[in-house]
């Protein structure tokens, strides 16, 4: 028998195989402003919103545009990769259909922008599996604080000790520990440039690497 009632997902490089997309835009955008990419510009963004982002990205790269402006563009470089290549992580959609025939409840709680998620879930068969998705711009911090887990976790209506939530990034493990829920941390190799297994260990409850390893 399952010891939870929900799973909340974050999406990039966790329940959505997109983190490729992000390196594309990245190198796509700077290339085309004529700037070069800020030193450890990926790591430092990796738990920011897309405003803090675009924020972030203004002011260290001096540029004119606005935040909007900046978003839009990001936006535009990713949407046809969202809408037709950007498939789910190993092991995912078994998992989501486990939890499923389990009734247990499912949540999304994400920094990506609805016209993005929205149109990749539908994308890949899963959008109607969920209870409840919501992402940064309905909180005012980002995924290193409690804001959107608790979000999620009153529109589940369920209790934050009931729910476990998976993410990839490390400062949003402390995020979803200070909202009192269990942390699962999934490990990429490919892409965990700043991540560890000892420190995850120390912080997360249990951590994987294919979602098929939690099917039993």
């Amino acid at each position: 028998m399952l010891d939870y009632k929900a799973v909340i997902f974050d999406l990039d490089g966790t329940l959505l195989d997109s983190l490729w997309v992000w390196k594309k835009v990245d190198l796509k955008f700077f290339k085309e402003i004529g700037i070069n990419m800020p030193v450890d510009y990926e790591k430092t963004i990796s738990s920011m919103t897309l405003l803090e982002t675009a924020k972030y990205t203004k002011n260290i790269c001096a540029l004119d545009f606005t935040e909007e402006e900046i978003i839009n563009k990001w936006k535009n470089l990713a949407y046809d990769e969202y809408k037709k290549r950007v498939k789910l992580t190993s092991g995912a959609y078994e998992y989501l259909t486990y939890l499923k025939n389990n009734n247990i409840k499912l949540g999304i709680a994400t920094a990506c922008e609805k016209e993005l998620y929205e149109i990749c879930l539908k994308n890949n068969n899963i959008y109607d599996f969920f209870d409840v998705i919501v992402d940064t711009t309905m909180v005012s911090r980002n995924k290193s604080f409690p804001d959107i887990y608790k979000l999620c976790s009153d529109k589940l209506n369920i209790s934050p000790k009931d729910i476990i939530v998976f993410e990839d990034i490390l400062e949003a493990l402390n995020g979803v520990k200070e909202a009192g829920m269990r942390a699962y941390f999934v490990y990429n190799k490919k892409y965990a440039l700043q991540n560890t297994i000892d420190y995850v260990v120390k912080i997360c409850d249990e951590y994987i690497t294919d979602f098929r390893e939690l099917i039993e």
